[in-house]
C-alpha cells in the first residue's frame, strides 16, 4: 500500500503537496521578497495550523543549507551527501531523516527512487518514487502533475523525504545530478 502525494504546480519552490484526502498537506513557499529562503510547512489536520518542518537556504538558485524543525542550518552537501551507486556511473544522494533512518535517492527510468541506505540493493521495490510533471506536447498546460508515491512504511519520515526531494529535483533540473 502506498500514499500518492501530488504537487500542485510545476515549480518546486512555490507549491502545495497533498494526498487525495488532504490529511497529508504541505505548503512550500519561496517568497518574492525573500528568494534565498524556501520554507516547508505541514498542515495539522486536527488544529488547522501550519507547523514549520524545514527550510532550505538558496544562493544563486542552488541549495546551500538545510534546517529541519527550526534547528540550526547545516550545509546541504552535509545533509544530502553524494555517494557512489551500486552500478558503474550511478550516483546516489543519501540523507538521514533525523530519527536514525538513512535513505538514498537514485535515478531509474528518468524517475527519482528512494531506497533505504541500510538495505541498499537488497530491496527490489523503492520506498518512494518521484515522477515529474508532464505537459501537452512538452509545452503549455500540464497534463499530469508531479507526484511522490511513498510506501506506508516510511510515512513517519515524510517531512525529511519532501525536503530531500526538493533539493534533489532542483539539482536534477540544474544539471548537477549525474
Amino acid at each position: 500500500m502506498s500514499q500518492k502525494l501530488v504537487f500542485t504546480t510545476a515549480c518546486m519552490l512555490n507549491t502545495t503537496v497533498s494526498n487525495a484526502t488532504d490529511v497529508v498537506y504541505y505548503d512550500i513557499q519561496t517568497p518574492e521578497w525573500e528568494p534565498h529562503l524556501t520554507t516547508v510547512r505541514r498542515l495539522d489536520p486536527r488544529t488547522g495550523m501550519y507547523e514549520p518542518t524545514g527550510s532550505v537556504r538558496n544562493e544563486a538558485d542552488k541549495p546551500i543549507a538545510v534546517s529541519m524543525y527550526g534547528a540550526g542550518l547545516e550545509p546541504a552537501e552535509q545533509w544530502l551527501k553524494k555517494v557512489d551507486g551500486t552500478k558503474p556511473g550511478e550516483s546516489r544522494w543519501q540523507f538521514d531523516d533525523g530519527e536514525g533512518n538513512v535513505f538514498a535517492w537514485s535515478v531509474a527510468n528518468r524517475q527519482l527512487e528512494l531506497y533505504s541506505a541500510d538495505e541498499g540493493a537488497k530491496i527490489k521495490r523503492p520506498l518512494a518514487t518521484f515522477c515529474q510533471h508532464k505537459r501537452y506536447l512538452f509545452v503549455g498546460m500540464i497534463s499530469q502533475h508531479a507526484y511522490l508515491e511513498i510506501d506506508t512504511s516510511v510515512v513517519d519520515s515524510v517531512d525529511a523525504i519532501i525536503l530531500s526531494v526538493l533539493i534533489v529535483e532542483r539539482k536534477r533540473r540544474s544539471g548537477i545530478l549525474a
